[in-house]
């Protein structure tokens, strides 16, 4: 399977899940954040054993999109996350993703967006 059809299998399983689970993000960190330092993914595991979803999901998303920023807004409803790309300097940028909305909260929503902008990453990058 190719890294494209990967995370696009990936995205459909979140969009399925109702709740975080442990196998799905480790899968999903795997498939996006590639090889990290042990240390990283010994933190983004003491994360998910405590279930601290967002946390882990923030950690994802700094180590598959280093310089990419997070927005959330929760409440009452679905989770909704905006990630911002950083601007061609590096500084923080303003244009933001389209916006992942998950039932099951912010972390998947989180998840969605980062395996969203990982899938048209690769999908642009290997056209």
């Amino acid at each position: 399977m190719t890294n494209v059809a990967r995370l696009n299998s990936l995205l459909e399983r979140v969009a399925d899940a109702t709740v975080p689970e442990r196998s799905l993000f480790a899968e999903v960190f795997f498939a996006c954040a590639g090889k990290q330092h042990p240390d990283i993914k010994a933190h983004f595991a003491t994360r998910m054993e405590a279930q601290a979803w967002i946390e882990a999901a923030l950690i994802l998303t700094a180590c598959a999109l280093p310089g990419w920023r997070v927005q959330t807004n929760s409440g009452r409803g679905p989770g909704e996350v905006i990630l911002l790309a950083p601007k061609a300097d590096g500084s923080p940028g303003s244009l933001p993703s389209e916006p992942a909305h998950h039932a099951g909260g912010v972390a998947l929503a989180i998840l969605m967006a980062v395996l969203r902008e990982s899938y048209e990453q690769r999908r642009s990058g290997s056209s």
